[in-house]
């Protein structure tokens, strides 16, 4: 038992971590005139596919290797794994699984929901030939009884009911190479009936 227990202590910061994704990070401790490679994978025995400048700020950090030091960014179109030690978490950002603020949007038809940091949320949607626009005033947060990682938001659109289901987990836009850390189901009732859209979410500053 003892040794078990001492196991998951071992274990406890990377998961930690883990859950605190997706989340902010800016880019430190890289020399002026040097740079931060952008690998294909979690080692620096993969391939560089970007590199960052050392002043480089507000990347997004959508999820970390089983080491918890190399962090998973998009660039470009594309994904890629960055070294955490040269990465320095933002400040003030949510500890408690649901960012603060964040985008969401999926496609076939595009649409997004946006939510800024007081709760209040647009979602835009396209309507015949022109893009339909609803603002929400104060979305409720209710979190999962039973896990860290599920939040339930509501909203009152007035002739739309927004009933959103958001989720950390690996989600994929379906158009480029880009891995994303949340995922949202998002069910809009009206006088015509309910709409299901599904789709990733990036956090906002």
């Amino acid at each position: 038992m003892i040794r078990i227990l001492a196991f998951l202590l071992f274990l406890f910061p990377a998961l930690a971590g883990a859950q605190n994704l997706p989340a902010l990070y800016d880019v430190d401790g890289v020399a002026v005139s040097d740079t931060l490679n952008v690998r294909s994978g979690p080692s620096t025995q993969f391939d560089v596919i970007d590199k960052l400048p050392p002043d480089a700020e507000s990347l997004e950090v959508v999820d970390q290797d089983k080491t918890g030091e190399w962090g998973l960014i998009n660039v470009k179109e594309m994904s890629g794994w960055v070294s955490l030690k040269f990465m320095k978490r933002q400040t003030g950002q949510a500890e408690d699984g649901l960012p603060r603020a964040f985008a969401c949007f999926g496609v076939e038809p595009s649409w997004s929901f946006k939510v800024d940091s007081d709760l209040s949320a647009t979602f835009e949607e396209p309507d015949g030939t022109v893009t339909k626009q609803t603002e929400i005033e104060a979305l409720v947060v209710v979190p999962s009884a039973n896990r860290t990682d599920r939040h339930a938001l509501f909203g009152d659109g007035g002739e739309q009911i927004f009933t959103t289901m958001v989720g950390q987990n690996q989600c994929f836009d379906g158009m480029s190479d880009r891995t994303f850390g949340l995922s949202i189901d998002l069910l809009v009732t009206d006088q015509d009936g309910v709409n299901v859209y599904s789709g990733c979410c990036s956090v906002e500053r």
